[in-house]
């Protein structure tokens, strides 16, 4: 910022005023005269108004005592005399008055930069929920079902890392191969999971996971909000179960369209077995079940096309929408894609 410099302000300012002779200052001040002043308001010399207008169209701030002295410029006081303006003249505060970057061409302040945008969770209850992994927290482990506590701990450990390669994961959101997600899976259920990665209808794999369609959506940010809970219980046979219910917040935008900003709020369920066999530990993902809203149904090759607002509304089940966020209306019996009140 270059700050105003007293010396050159004067300089400038004599150099402006010296423009006008006297003639023309008087027929200025001749003009103000002419011009009556509102209803109820006392006269104001509008020649000082003009000059007014110079001193800020170059920047003085303040006015050296005497210039309007030495220029000639007077007002009538109170009895009808004539009463010279002396001493300094100082501007109030004001826009105007701020300094201006070097390379700034205006003169004037257009108003108050905008905030910037409230994030993608703003309004919603996910604003409070914790930031990713810090969301799928886990029980304290326990010795249960015949395992040891140290086993049931190492059980929950890896189906806190299955959901997070199923649902957070940022090349499985993206569309892209789940490779994380494979590794995790016990190498019976890893092949089965590859073999119908690509199928269409209830056979596809796909549906495991959180994935966008590539040409459909992309994230927003890197911040998925999560909020649920994990539990776990005696299995018959030995062994434990371990239920998991979390929400996933996922901010997306409409490809090539960053602007187009919404939220798809996946309401997750499933079920893994934890037991022995051969000695070595085995976590086993028995059910998986997804409630999407903010999503199109009309696909079923399991990727996810978000909805965007004045997009059509697309296949939809019917029915009262639900709160996506209530976790207590469940995703047992619900279609992938149910109506919602809104995301």
């Amino acid at each position: 910022m270059r700050p105003a410099d007293p010396d050159d302000i004067d300089a400038r300012f004599e150099a402006l005023v010296a423009q006008f002779d006297k003639d023309e200052i008087r027929r200025m001040t001749a003009a103000a005269g002419s011009v009556a002043p509102p209803p109820g308001r006392r006269r104001r010399p509008a020649v000082l108004v003009m000059i007014a207008g110079l001193v800020v169209l170059v920047g003085v701030v303040v006015l050296r005592p005497g210039v309007l002295e030495r220029l000639g410029f007077v007002r009538p006081a109170a009895g009808g005399e004539d009463l010279v303006i002396s001493g300094a003249v100082v501007a109030r505060p004001g826009p105007v008055l701020t300094p201006i970057p070097d390379g700034e061409e205006g003169l004037f302040d257009h108003g108050p930069v905008p905030a910037p945008a409230a994030g993608p969770f703003a309004g919603t209850p996910a604003v409070d929920y914790a930031d990713g992994e810090q969301g799928l927290a886990m029980p304290a482990a326990r010795a249960l079902g015949g395992l040891t506590e140290k086993e049931v701990g190492q059980a929950l450990q890896r189906v806190r890392r299955l959901l997070s390669a199923a649902h957070l994961d940022p090349a499985t959101v993206r569309g892209g191969r789940p490779e994380a997600f494979a590794r995790l899976l016990h190498p019976r259920q890893r092949e089965t999971f590859l073999r119908h990665l690509d199928d269409s209808g209830p056979s596809g794999t796909r549906s495991w996971l959180f994935s966008l369609a590539p040409d459909a959506a992309e994230p927003v940010g890197d911040v998925v909000k999560v909020s649920g809970e994990t539990t776990v219980s005696e299995r018959a046979g030995g062994g434990v179960t371990i239920g998991t219910d979390y929400l996933f917040v996922h901010p997306v935008s409409r490809t090539g369209a960053p602007l187009i900003v919404t939220r798809v709020v996946e309401h997750h369920r499933s079920e893994f077995s934890a037991y022995r066999e051969g000695g070595k530990l085995v976590v086993w993902l028995v059910m998986d079940r997804s409630a999407l809203f903010g999503a199109n149904c009309g696909a079923d090759n399991g990727f996810i096309h978000p909805r965007f607002p004045g997009d059509p509304q697309g296949a939809r089940p019917s029915g009262e929408p639900v709160d996506p966020y209530d976790r207590a209306s469940g995703v047992s019996g619900k279609p992938r894609c149910p109506a919602a009140l809104g995301t």
